[in-house]
């Protein structure tokens, strides 16, 4: 059985709901768990309903180049939550502030300046701290040059040991995932990296084959908050 993490969206200081990659239509997160739209309020709801001890949280402003804003985090990872942040980094140097709060960084094909900005990052926080995500967009990957396939060789050789497979293009809109064919190859050429799936996830049987093809955990966020998916 795949891992469950919870997945949080925040910009402006509110926890919001991501549809399709749209940012300018994101809103107010309404969830079945929580009233709030308080980042560590909901992050603890998510938490809780899933029984996870894991997290990834996008900074959306930060992605949308503003500074990241990582304070909150600190009660959560102080109780030893694994916290991955997508605060959009395109250098080494923009990964400090994410490191220096104690979370993992996420890279994303989507504001990765170069190869050699990741393999900076690994050599400067050890791969296990370091997490490649290739953004996706209806299967193309988005920010990198070649197929899925290719830019997750130029991670490895960078030494990159942990992977996200992101389909934005079906982030929360129940569509289901796309990208099991994606992970079922890639745990077949890579059997020895952590592979994490999101986008589109609905429920147990989306979990379910997303683990049976290769998956070691899987973000989900609306059908936790709709309570389609628990512990």
């Amino acid at each position: 059985m795949s891992r469950i993490v919870p997945v949080i969206d925040v910009m402006g200081g509110r926890v919001v709901r991501a549809v399709g990659g749209r940012r300018e239509l994101y809103e107010p997160i309404r969830s079945r768990l929580t009233p709030s739209t308080e980042p560590l309020a909901v992050a603890e709801a998510l938490l809780a309903a899933v029984g996870a001890r894991e997290l990834y949280v996008a900074d959306i402003d930060a992605i949308q180049g503003h500074r990241p804003h990582l304070d909150w985090l600190q009660p959560l990872i102080e109780r030893g939550i694994a916290v991955m942040v997508d605060a959009g980094v395109k250098t080494a140097a923009d990964a400090i502030p994410v490191a220096a709060s104690g979370a993992s960084i996420v890279a994303g094909t989507e504001t990765l300046r170069n190869f050699d900005e990741l393999a900076r990052m690994v050599q400067s926080w050890d791969a296990t701290r370091v997490v490649l995500s290739i953004d996706l967009k209806n299967g193309t990957v988005i920010g990198a040059e070649g197929e899925p396939l290719e830019v997750v060789e130029r991670g490895r050789a960078a030494g990159v040991s942990r992977l996200i497979v992101l389909e934005l293009a079906r982030v929360g809109t129940g569509l289901g995932p796309g990208g099991v064919d994606l992970i079922r190859e890639l745990r077949a050429r890579f059997p020895d990296v952590e592979l994490l799936a999101g986008g589109g996830v609905r429920g147990r049987p989306d979990l379910d084959a997303l683990t049976s093809a290769g998956a070691s955990a899987v973000l989900a966020a609306s059908a936790i908050h709709d309570c389609r998916l628990s512990a």
